[in-house]
Order: C-alpha cells, then structure tokens, then sequence
C-alpha cells in the first residue's frame, strides 16, 4: 500500500471517527462537512472528496453503525441453551440502542434528509443478519421448514426494534425494572411462538 493510500485512509477514519462523535453528542443535526472538517483540521474539500459531501458522511456512518454493533454480536458466548442465547443476542442490540442513540438511529430509521439507504448499502447489516438467523435457527431446531429461520429472524429484529422504539420514548415501562421486564416477556414470547410455528409447519416426517 502507498504512503499517499495510507495517509488518504487515515485521514477518511479520522473524519468519520469527528463525524460519529458530532453524532453522538449533538444528534445528526450536527454532523456538517464544515463541522467534520474542524474537527480534523481538514478541509470541507477534503470531506467531499472522500464522502461525496453530507450524504456520504451519512452513508459512511450507517455503515460504521453495523461494523460496531456486529462486533458486539460476535463476542457474544453462546451457553448452550438457545433461547437463552437468543434473548442475550437481543438484549445486547438494546444495550447498544441505549448507548449509541443516534447511530442506532442512523441505521433503523432516516434522520439525515439526504441519505436515504439503497440496495448497496444492505450489505452493511449482512453479517448482523447471518448472525440474528443462526441464533435463530438453533433455537428453532432441525426439521423446520425451508426459510423459517430466516423469516423468524426478521420477525425477531422487528419485534427489538418495536420495543426499542417504545422504550426510547418512555412508553415500555414507568422505570427500568418494568421496562426490562416487558423487554425480557416479550422477546421470550416472540421465540417461543416462533418455535411452536416453525414446529406446526414442519414436513411431516417419512415413516
């Protein structure tokens, strides 16, 4: 790799670290080519040049969003019992809900006007999805019929990202107690229904 790649990629990880933290502390009204390029010492030419302006800033942190929270997923231990480790894989997408906010925001909702995420830019949650899908599946069990562990996954991150979104608005429980126990019910709920479905559209064993 050329010295001029390396410093070009150093200085498109600096950006982009300025970017996150604009976020973060003042929600993505605050993330402007000219504020990202102060906070580097850069330039506004230079974040154009390597994000295509606002838009890319965003599409970049969409993605930052995904790398982070699949890195989360991933140290994640398994123990054995597989709806355990569904609820686990659950609670840590909420966890980084509570934490990151505004980049959680960024990747399940559409706060920058000027982005608007495309076909391209799904591979940003595929490892995040290969994971939710094999969890999944090992709570679901063998013999289920083609695509429910797939389709089960998808029901799973909507049912997350529904409490999550009830939660960021105070409206899950009157504190954390009853918020977590709401959180913990429901997800509970939604994977034993998926299993006792998956179980009922089986193909029938041969005799």
């Amino acid at each position: 790799m050329g010295r001029k790649k390396r410093r070009t990629e150093a200085l498109r990880g600096e950006l982009l670290e300025v970017a996150a933290g604009l976020l973060a502390s003042g929600g993505s009204g605050a993330v402007t080519t000219r504020a990202v390029a102060a906070g580097a010492g850069s330039s506004q030419a230079a974040v154009n040049e390597l994000f295509g302006g606002k838009a890319g800033l965003a599409r970049a942190l969409f993605a930052e969003g995904f790398r982070r929270l699949a890195g989360e997923l991933r140290a994640l231990e398994t123990s054995g019992d597989a709806e355990a480790d569904v609820l686990d894989l659950t609670l840590a997408v909420r966890s980084f809900a509570h934490r990151c906010p505004h980049l959680y925001e960024v990747m399940f909702s559409r706060p920058f006007a000027d982005f608007r995420p495309g076909p391209q830019d799904a591979r940003a949650a595929e490892e995040i999805y290969g994971i939710v899908v094999g969890r999944v599946a090992a709570a679901l069990g063998p013999g289920r019929a083609d695509g429910t562990a797939k389709d089960a996954a998808i029901g799973l991150f909507a049912t997350v990202q529904g409490l999550a979104g009830l939660e960021s608005s105070g409206l899950l429980g009157s504190g954390p107690e009853s918020a977590d126990r709401r959180f913990r019910f429901a997800v509970t709920a939604a994977i034993r229904g998926f299993v006792d479905t998956a179980s009922a559209s089986a193909p029938p064993r041969e005799a």
